[in-house]
């Protein structure tokens, strides 16, 4: 297992943020303000049903990395991508609303960041 956890180490950090997401949104649920024009998909996002799913999603990720599931790895980027991504536009849309910025806040970048990052290695990760 030890060579699974060195040769998948960066989908693991994304299993792991992606399940503290989930865990984040559980123990705040409701963080968005009431839904608006461009704010319906945010409003929903941060319910805990969805957390649940960002929760799920990690630990699927999590088990790919730790035993090496190499046809479950692949899927796994595509997952983690779409969960970073929703996410990130999700937050985009509310600092647009709110704040009239698309990038007014860390949050924002720093979500666009994992999901590039997971872009990046599903690109140039590891060649098996």
């Amino acid at each position: 297992m030890q060579s699974n956890v060195r040769k998948n180490r960066f989908l693991l950090v994304t299993a792991l943020e992606t399940i503290l997401l989930g865990a984040y949104f559980i123990a705040n649920s409701f963080r968005f303000g009431a839904p608006d024009l461009f704010n319906t998909v945010a409003s929903h996002i941060d319910d805990p049903p969805f957390a649940a799913a960002d929760i799920v999603v990690g630990t699927v990720i999590l088990v790919a990395a730790l035993y090496d599931i190499r046809p479950l790895i692949k899927w796994c980027y595509v997952a983690a991508t779409c969960v970073w991504t929703l996410y990130a536009m999700a937050f985009l849309l509310q600092n647009i609303e709110m704040m009239g910025h698309p990038f007014a806040h860390l949050d924002c970048w720093l979500m666009f960041a994992v999901a590039g990052r997971t872009i990046l290695e599903a690109w140039a990760g590891d060649a098996n």
